[in-house]
Parts: C-alpha cells; sequence; structure tokens
C-alpha cells in the first residue's frame, strides 16, 4: 500500500498473479507479474536516456532488493513477537510483507519502525563507503536512471524509503507508528480511527500534489493509503464489536454436508434447495476432509464434469478452529482468504461453519443492539 509496508493477511490471496522466486531467512519472496511490466519499462526508458537496457532493468533489481531488506526488517521483529510473515510480495509500487496479525502497542511501533531502520543502516552504509573511497557526490539530474555511480543512487533510494514511509499515513509505516502511539494512551479502536482519518487526508493531499504535477506513481500510492485506511478502520471497529465473543457466538449450526463419495450433480441439487454457499465435505469418520465452494462447483458443472466426486473438486485446504477461539483471531483468518469458510471442530466432531457474510451480519447486530446476540 506504499513504497513498502506491512499487511494483517495471509499470502494466498496474492497467488495468482504473483511468482515464487525464492525465500529468505525462511519468509517466501514472490513478485506480481505487473513487476515484470515495470522491468521491460524501466529498462526501455534508461536505453532512450542514453544509457543500457541492462543497466536500469539492473538498478531497478538493486531498488527493490533494498525493498526486500525493508520488508525482511518488518518480518525479523515481528517473528520476535510471535508474529508469523506468510511471504513478501513485490508490487510496481513497492513491497508488502504479509504478517498472519499486527500486534498492538509498544509490538506494532517497533515492528513498524524496523522496516525504515534497515533503510538507514543501509544509506549508512553506502555513505560510509563512499565517503572511505574518496567519491565525489555526483550532482543527480531529473533523468530516471542518471549517470551516477550506482552507489550514490542506492544511498539516495535508501534515504527516499526511509524519509517516505516515515510520513504519517496509515497504513504507512510512519502511520503504524502514529497509530501504535496513539494506542499506548487511547486505546486500539480509537487510534485507529484517528491514524486512518489523517491517512486518509495525507492521501487526497498526495492525490492533488500528483494531479498538479502529473505524477501517476504518487496518484497510485495516494489511492491505496486512501483505501487501505479505511480497511483498516473497518477491521478495528469489526473486532471491537465482536470482542469477548468467540467462534460459538458467529458459527452456522444448520446446514447440510456431502461426502468424498458424493457427485457433482448431488451438490447441485443442495446448491438449488438451500441458500448455503460453501458445503463442508465430511468423510465416513466424521473428520472434515474439505469445503466446495458455489463457484468450484459451477466451473467444474460448466466443464459437463456433473458425474464427477466431490472429492476431485473440493478444496482440501481446511481452515479449523474451535467453538471457543476467540472471534478477533477467527475474523484475522477470514480477511486473509475471504472466499474460504471457517469449519468449526470440537469432540464430536464438525459443529458449525463460519463465512464472512454470517461473521459480517453478527457484527451488524451487535452494533445496533451494543451487545452480542444470544446464541
Amino acid at each position: 500500500m506504499s513504497e513498502s509496508g506491512q499487511e494483517a493477511q495471509p499470502a494466498r490471496r496474492g497467488w495468482t498473479w504473483s511468482i515464487r522466486v525464492g525465500s529468505l531467512l525462511g519468509v517466501p519472496i514472490r513478485v506480481h507479474v505487473t513487476f515484470l511490466i515495470l522491468l521491460l519499462w524501466f529498462g526501455n526508458v534508461s536505453a532512450q536516456q542514453g544509457g543500457s537496457f541492462l543497466a536500469g532493468v539492473a538498478f531497478l533489481l538493486l531498488l527493490f532488493g533494498c525493498v526486500v531488506l525493508h520488508e525482511l526488517g518488518h518480518a525479523t521483529v515481528a517473528r520476535r513477537y510471535g508474529v508469523k510473515t506468510s511471504e513478501i510480495v513485490l508490487y510496481p509500487i513497492g513491497g508488502i510483507a504479509r504478517l498472519d496479525r499486527i500486534p498492538s502497542g509498544k509490538a506494532e511501533l517497533l515492528i513498524a519502525l524496523a522496516g525504515p531502520a534497515v533503510n538507514l543502516v543501509l544509506a549508512a552504509l553506502l555513505w560510509t563507503g563512499l565517503r572511505l573511497a574518496n567519491a565525489r557526490w555526483p550532482g543527480f539530474d531529473n533523468q530516471l536512471v542518471s549517470a551516477a555511480p550506482i552507489a550514490w543512487q542506492l544511498l539516495a533510494v535508501n534515504l527516499s524509503l526511509l524519509f517516505f514511509n516515515l510520513i504519517p499515513a496509515f497504513p504507512m509505516d510512519g502511520g503504524r507508528v502514529l497509530r501504535a502511539s496513539l494506542s499506548i494512551f487511547l486505546g486500539q479502536t480509537r487510534a485507529t480511527t484517528i491514524a486512518s482519518r489523517i491517512g486518509q487526508g495525507l492521501a487526497v493531499l498526495f492525490a492533488v500534489f500528483a494531479l498538479l504535477q502529473r505524477q501517476p506513481f504518487l496518484l497510485l500510492i495516494a489511492f491505496f493509503v486512501f483505501v487501505g485506511a479505511g480497511q483498516e478502520e473497518a477491521f478495528q471497529r469489526g473486532r471491537a464489536a465482536v470482542r469477548g465473543l468467540t467462534a460459538r457466538e458467529a458459527m452456522v449450526t444448520r446446514f447440510e454436508t456431502l461426502a468424498p463419495q458424493d457427485s457433482l450433480e448431488r451438490a447441485a441439487e443442495l446448491l438449488l434447495a438451500t441458500h448455503q454457499q460453501d458445503f463442508p465435505v465430511v468423510d465416513l469418520w466424521g473428520r472434515v476432509a474439505g469445503t466446495l465452494s458455489r463457484a468450484a462447483l459451477l466451473s467444474a458443472l460448466s466443464s459437463g464434469g456433473r458425474d464427477r466426486s466431490v472429492l476431485e473438486v473440493m478444496d482440501r485446504e481446511v481452515t479449523e478452529v474451535g467453538a471457543e477461539t476467540p472471534l478477533d483471531e477467527v475474523l484475522t483468518r477470514l480477511q486473509g482468504n475471504p472466499q474460504r469458510p471457517i469449519v468449526v471442530v470440537g469432540e464430536r466432531g464438525l459443529e458449525g461453519m463460519i463465512t464472512l457474510d454470517n461473521f459480517g451480519e453478527l457484527i451488524e447486530v451487535s452494533k445496533r443492539l451494543g451487545h452480542p446476540p444470544s446464541a
């Protein structure tokens, strides 16, 4: 959502359009396909400015190498607080470290500061090396890739990443620092509201400046900051509305199930006979073997496979929680993969199911009643 940042959402949502290129410190590194287009564009601009295509591509790769190190800074500190980083994804506008959750207070403050701190260290190392080598400041021009030595360019890049990300435009790093600082005195919900409003206000200023200066890149960042701030505020309000509740209060207990050997025709009959969009698949031993969504079912039926078994089409990755799992944890999992329902499993097997739709209904009812509805 910025040059670089954090996001409390697991990785799978971005896998469709991203390619894994490796891993560092146990964190998968992925590149969004649009980043490859940026590489070609950057190389062509470099060639048009009198440089070489390869030099432009190489510089962009080094630039995003600094972004990866920035995100690894977030991931390393997050790990100290027991927060897992699902992946780091590189987009044309920067990088995102997807954390399974964003802690509050001091933990969020230190995690947010870790990324810019990495850029500060990199800038200091580059400056020290250049001074020891008696390299003179080259004087940058307005070209995208100047003729300045690469070390000077990387120094400028890291200083830019440092100061830009510290702008208090939530949910950028600086905005998270602001939210974490405010939450110590005002609480998480109030701090999120204030930080989100400030972030959206700064996003509007970014947009106006971008239009006046004809900077489409900054306009794109302004858009993502504005939308991201609103999403973060809505997410926090949802968490506040269900605080103290468990999965038991949100789960649906009346639903149809399928067996792995059932045909897709049988699944289609249930889809038409009920309002259900997702069907848990339960094996002979009462274990949840997978889930079958409406979209997956219709896709399989369109290819003429009504006689195929549910086992061939179902999603085998099941997200399970216990009935006493806190709802704010359930909400985080749902936000990570909205298309996948969460099944509630107890000692007797499948007890209920939670989807984003019925979770949203619970939040709305809780807000209007001022308390959670009785189970």
